[in-house]
């Protein structure tokens, strides 16, 4: 064994630990758990009742938060430019830098249908009976996650916390309010949070998902969230926008800001918007 392996295993282990997990590793316990065998899979997941019971099935197609009681905003129809889909591969960046101008409600609305919109009806041979399918593939249709949005510099939307509707392509206002000192106490980047357009955030209900895939559900829903996210940057790019999404926050802030309860639904992921100042990151 080299001098400069030893050297360099040593090294890592100050920068990132024991290398060896711990026996009751949680990460490794969660993933374990989560694993699909071809033994017990059929109790892991509950699929199949769905196929037996309308009343499951029918619950499972309403598959979005609604407030209708709280005042809302529509939004405009969304309008994506035409652009070559490996020109905006290519272009993508985090850039964390924002200019002062202010984003237009059109660009919300684009964002937030490239993101979480619906797009079609599956089709099981009734219509009307089928969910409405999104931009981003889910298992199992279940869709289990929510964005809100707190607009800090966004023509024609009053500084609030809204929440989205996909189904009614509306932003439900859950409250009034400035918000900043709440933004600047929950994330380890206040001046990205706080500096860019608009911020998203996206939670995720995870008994949606969860109460027909088990473990597996958590799964799908973090892999559901990557897909979101990844639609809401590279449709920023498209809109010649600067993004940046965001996973250094304190979890129960950012779900007491929300106003969920951090079991049932927390959040997951941010994603800092704005008008492009140059600055790439």
């Amino acid at each position: 064994m080299s001098a400069d392996y030893v050297r360099t295993v040593r090294s890592a282990s100050l920068v990132f630990g024991n290398t060896e997990p711990l026996q009751d590793d949680p990460a490794e316990g969660y993933h374990e758990s989560s694993k699909l065998y071809p033994s017990f899979a059929a109790r892991q997941t509950r699929g199949r009742l769905l196929d037996t019971h309308l009343g499951l099935r029918v619950s499972s197609l309403r598959s979005v938060k609604r407030s209708s009681h709280l005042p809302a905003v529509t939004l405009p129809e969304p309008a994506l430019p035409s652009a070559p889909f490996g020109d905006v591969i290519e272009a993508r960046r985090s850039e964390r830098a924002f200019a002062d101008a202010p984003l237009q409600l059109s660009d919300v609305a684009a964002l937030l249908h490239a993101a979480y919109g619906t797009t079609h009806e599956l089709d099981v041979g009734a219509p009307g009976l089928g969910p409405q399918l999104r931009t981003v593939p889910s298992g199992g249709a279940l869709f289990p996650l929510e964005v809100y949005v707190l607009p800090w510099r966004v023509d024609e939307l009053p500084r609030a916390l809204y929440h989205f509707d996909p189904l009614r392509r509306v932003l439900e206002r859950l409250r009034q309010g400035e918000f900043e000192e709440d933004v600047r106490a929950a994330t380890v980047y206040d001046d990205v949070a706080l500096g860019c357009g608009a911020l998203f955030v996206v939670s995720a209900m995870f008994w949606r998902t969860r109460f027909k895939y088990g473990l597996r559900g958590y799964r799908f829903a973090l892999l559901e969230c990557g897909h979101l996210v990844q639609n809401l940057l590279l449709a920023a790019t498209a809109l010649d926008l600067a993004a940046v999404p965001l996973g250094g926050f304190y979890d129960r802030r950012v779900d007491e800001l929300l106003g969920i309860d951090g079991v049932n639904e927390s959040a997951l992921y941010a994603v800092a918007t704005g008008v492009r100042s140059g600055g790439d990151g």
